[in-house]
Parts: structure tokens; C-alpha cells; sequence
């Protein structure tokens, strides 16, 4: 193996570390609708038939029954009695060390997996 498909290696497996922390590091939350909630965190909705959507920006607003929010493609009307649920992203300490224990743990197993069948680091291979 040379210098540079293991500097290729190595940037792919950073790549992959930062894409897995960015996602698994952040649980959502959902809560039953009610017209007192606090909407300035929210991140998106869960209607009365079930279908989720999610906004643009954190927040939302309402007025005359109808919750206004940032769609992803432009400004959302929402009539409040189609609301089921709220829903927020918050940052997860215990999904980020479970994620980096994990990511440890399989980075440790195929380094000692290329050890054993490499014959050691003296191996043909190095």
C-alpha cells in the first residue's frame, strides 16, 4: 500500500467521521400541538394525516389559526387544526459518545485486523 492511497484512505474515513458526527449527534423531539407552545425552537411538523414536514429555519409563528413558518421551498401556511405534532433538533451528548465510541471501536478492530493479517508491522504489507 503506498503513502498516497493511504492519505486517500485516511481523508475518506475523516470525511465519513465528520458526515456520521454532523447526522448522529442531534435527536429530535416531538411534542402534541397545542396553540400555547413555545414555537420559537421548533424545526418542523407533524400533520393530522401524518405527514412530516420540515422547515428551512428554526421557528414559526401564528396568527388567525394558521401556523406560518420557513419552508424549504418558500413561506408555509399551515391551519392550526391540521397540527398533530411539533417537532425540535437538539444537540445529543449521548448519541455523540455512543457515535465516537463506536467509530472508535471499529477504526481500533481494523487496525488490529490489518496487524493480524498483515503478520505484524513488519508484515509484507509495510
Amino acid at each position: 500500500m503506498t503513502l498516497n492511497s493511504r492519505s486517500s484512505r485516511a481523508r475518506g474515513a475523516l470525511l465519513l467521521l465528520i458526515v456520521s458526527a454532523a447526522t448522529g449527534c442531534l435527536s429530535t423531539q416531538r411534542v402534541p400541538f397545542s396553540e400555547g407552545a413555545d414555537l420559537g425552537q421548533i424545526s418542523g411538523v407533524t400533520t393530522r394525516s401524518g405527514r412530516e414536514i420540515q422547515f428551512a429555519d428554526k421557528g414559526a409563528s401564528i396568527s388567525n389559526d394558521t401556523l406560518y413558518a420557513q419552508g424549504r421551498t418558500g413561506q408555509l401556511a399551515l391551519p392550526t387544526d391540521s397540527i398533530a405534532r411539533l417537532s425540535s433538533r437538539h444537540f445529543s451528548a449521548v448519541r455523540t459518545a455512543g457515535l465516537l465510541g463506536g467509530i472508535a471501536a471499529g477504526l481500533f478492530g481494523a487496525v488490529l485486523a490489518a496487524y493480524l493479517i498483515g503478520g505484524g508491522w513488519g508484515g509484507a504489507g509495510y
